[in-house]
């Protein structure tokens, strides 16, 4: 399968090296003070079974994916990309058909300001399909100029990823006009469905006030998260981070590494009371 993905850039570094890397990267996660004002929107496509009669592919070159956030009464909203702009044609290409029983292709991960988001929509460049053998052109009425727009608002929570997963059914999309013509028109049944993939992590690290931070490392190495420690409460949460098992270790200028093993994150919800008391290097 043609997967369309978006890596994530993640801060992996130790030490005081990682700690300047917080200060300079600002990773997005809060220290137990004001909340974060964006959150991450993954789209992700699938398909259900094909009812067109040998019909073996049917193929789509995706040249955007945009999302709309609605206004808040300062202004009118804005338009905003998930997909990124550097993937080749192939990597933009999907096989509609080989996105069931449980198969899809992810079209972009994108960090966006947190709130209701009430239009999207996919851009195409080009569709086809083939048929007993045959490749045959599709046509996508507005597909390619403003659009294929998307059923349902979904909401951009703030410090959690989110994914938005479009449901395209094939099956009522596909119409031969006229019957037994060989022309074939695509009228996309597009659906939507939102799921909270993200969790947090949250905790104190002591003593106050010595520039500590906390790392977080996901059970197969995959992703890293940090955050600084908050001076005066000693409060840190780690947001973001996909549901599973995480690695969490404290760290300050001075003081020796403290490590919690196999913390379980939960989507939608925060894991409390991870803490740490950092013991000073000299003896």
């Amino acid at each position: 399968m043609r997967s369309l993905s978006i890596g994530r850039f993640l801060i992996a570094a130790t030490g005081l090296a990682l700690l300047s890397a917080v200060f300079i990267a600002g990773c997005g996660s809060d220290t137990n003070g004001p909340a974060t004002s964006t959150g991450t929107l993954s789209v992700r496509l699938v398909d259900r079974p094909s009812c067109v009669e040998g019909l073996e592919h049917l193929y789509l070159v995706l040249g955007d994916v945009r999302v709309h956030r609605e206004s808040d009464g300062e202004d009118s909203g804005e338009w905003y990309s998930v997909m990124p702009d550097s993937l080749s044609q192939e990597e933009r290409t999907v096989d509609l058909l080989e996105l069931v029983n449980g198969v899809s292709a992810q079209l972009g991960e994108e960090e966006l300001p947190a709130g209701l988001y009430n239009q999207a929509r996919l851009v195409l460049e080009d569709a086809w399909m083939v048929i007993d053998g045959d490749s045959v052109d599709v046509f996508v009425p507005s597909g390619t100029h403003s659009g294929l727009k998307l059923i349902g608002e979904f909401t951009v929570d703030p410090g959690v990823v989110t994914e938005l997963t479009v449901d395209w059914d094939a099956c009522r999309s596909l119409h031969e006009a006229p019957p037994h013509s060989g022309r074939w028109i695509l009228r996309p049944v597009l659906h939507t469905v939102q799921t909270i993939l993200s969790g947090s992590v949250s905790g104190t690290v002591l003593p106050l006030d010595i520039q500590a931070a906390v790392m977080a490392v996901s059970a197969d190495r995959a992703d890293t998260m940090v955050t600084l420690v908050d001076p005066l409460s000693g409060g840190y949460r780690l947001m973001a981070l996909t549901e599973g098992l995480w690695d969490l270790t404290a760290f300050a200028p001075g003081y020796v590494d403290s490590t919690i093993t196999g913390v379980a994150v939960t989507a939608g919800e925060d894991t409390p009371d991870q803490d740490f008391t950092l013991v000073d290097e000299t003896p």
